[in-house]
């Protein structure tokens, strides 16, 4: 049986998952991941955090997190990082190399690469 893929959420990512959930999380992470995003102190559904998360979350957000600016961190979702780190975790779990590439977004000569990267680090274990 295959595990769902679990994100890397650092810091205040780790405590909207915590306290409101797991998908709000991630959506910001992957809409404003590096970046920063204006919380206000009564969302609107014509807000940009509402449009980016909805207006629920967005509610939510703001009363756990008050008004002001956010710099939302990248987790594993964002970046070369975050997709090597995606694919390695996704290639652990049996995904195939093409279903990986769909679920991240990248080229199957990206997946190609790194799983080869990986299975040449194991190799390498095996004769230190």
């Amino acid at each position: 049986m295959r595990e769902a893929f679990k994100p890397y959420l650092p810091g205040v990512l780790a405590y909207i998952a915590e306290e409101i959930s797991v998908d709000v999380a991630v959506r910001l992470a992957e809409t404003r991941g590096g970046r920063e995003v204006y919380i206000p102190h009564s969302p609107n559904e014509d807000c940009k955090l509402a449009g980016l998360v909805g207006i629920t979350a967005a509610r939510q957000l703001s009363n756990l997190l008050g008004c002001g600016t956010l710099l939302v961190p990248c987790g594993n979702i964002g970046g070369a990082n975050g997709r090597r780190a995606r694919i390695e975790e996704l290639w652990r779990l049996g995904l195939s190399q093409p279903r990986i590439a769909a679920e991240v977004d990248v080229h199957t000569r990206t997946v190609e690469r790194v799983v080869r990267s990986l299975k040449d680090d194991r190799q390498s274990d095996l004769f230190s």
